[in-house]
C-alpha cells in the first residue's frame, strides 16, 4: 500500500494532474454545519461508486466576493478555455493583459483555497492546473423570517 504523504495523498498523487478530479467544481457560501454534512453526504455517495463535484464552501457571500472578484473568475475563464492548465504563470499575464505580480499572487491565493493547483515542472516553473470542466456557484439566499440564517454579504 502506498502511504500518504504530507498533503494527505500517497506518493503516486503528488502531482495533481495525476490526482483524480470530477468534472465539476461547486463553490458554495454555506454554514459549517451544512458543509459538514454535504461532505458527509459525498462520502456515502463516492463511497457506493457515484463521483461527486468538489466542493469548496464559504461561510458568508462577502467573503466568496473577496476571493471571486471579476478579474480572478477571468482569470479561472481564461485557464478552463486553455484546457485547464497554462503553460507557466507568465503566459496566463500575457494571455490576460495583466502583469505577472497580481496573476501570481491571484493564483496563489485561488490555491490556498483549493479552487486552482499550481503545478511545479522539472524546470522549476510554475503552472496553475484547473482540473474542472464547470465552476458552479451555489449561493442560495433565504428570507429572515424563514428560520434559517441568511448568508451575509
Amino acid at each position: 500500500m502506498i502511504e500518504p504523504d504530507d498533503d494527505g495523498w500517497p506518493d503516486k498523487y503528488s502531482d495533481p494532474r495525476d490526482r483524480p478530479h470530477p468534472d465539476i467544481l461547486r463553490i458554495t457560501v454555506e454554514s459549517f454545519d451544512d458543509a459538514f454534512e454535504d461532505t458527509l453526504a459525498a462520502v456515502d455517495a463516492v463511497a457506493d461508486g457515484n463521483l461527486q463535484p468538489a466542493v469548496v464552501s464559504f461561510a458568508t457571500v462577502g467573503d466568496l466576493r473577496k476571493i471571486l472578484t471579476d478579474r480572478r473568475i477571468e482569470l479561472l475563464q481564461t485557464l478552463m478555455d486553455t484546457e485547464g492548465a497554462a503553460e507557466s504563470i507568465s503566459a496566463l499575464a500575457e494571455a490576460l493583459d495583466r502583469d505577472y505580480k497580481p496573476v501570481h499572487d491571484d493564483i496563489t491565493l485561488l490555491a490556498d483555497y483549493g479552487i486552482v493547483f499550481i503545478v511545479e515542472d522539472d524546470d522549476r516553473s510554475k503552472r496553475p492546473y484547473l482540473p474542472y470542466e464547470r465552476i458552479r456557484l451555489d449561493v442560495e439566499l433565504t428570507a429572515s423570517g424563514s428560520g434559517e440564517e441568511p448568508a451575509a454579504a
